[in-house]
C-alpha cells in the first residue's frame, strides 16, 4: 500500500492527468471490483489474488480487494 501511495503522489506532481484518471479508476473499482474501467484482469502466479487495470498502455494500477477494502499495489508501471 505504501507502494501504491508513493505512485499516486508522484503522478499528481508529475502529471495530473494521470492522477485523474487513477481517481477515476479507483471510483469504479469501489462500484466494480471485477469489471468496468481499464481492462481489468486477474493476475496470476506471485501476483494471485491481485487485479490490474490499465492506467496507459505503459502504467496499470495494481490492486486487490480484501474483506471489502481496496489495497493499491501499484500505480506506475506494469506489473
Amino acid at each position: 500500500a505504501d507502494r501504491g501511495w508513493e505512485d499516486f503522489t508522484y503522478w499528481v506532481s508529475h502529471d495530473r492527468k494521470l492522477a485523474r484518471r487513477i481517481v477515476r479508476l479507483i471510483d469504479d473499482i469501489e462500484r466494480h471490483p471485477f469489471e468496468g474501467l481499464g481492462k481489468p484482469e486477474p493476475l496470476k502466479h506471485d501476483l494471485s489474488g491481485f487485479w490490474s487495470r490499465r492506467i496507459t498502455d505503459e502504467h496499470r494500477l495494481v490492486y486487490a480487494v480484501e474483506e471489502g477494502q481496496l489495497l493499491i499495489a501499484q500505480a506506475r508501471y506494469h506489473y
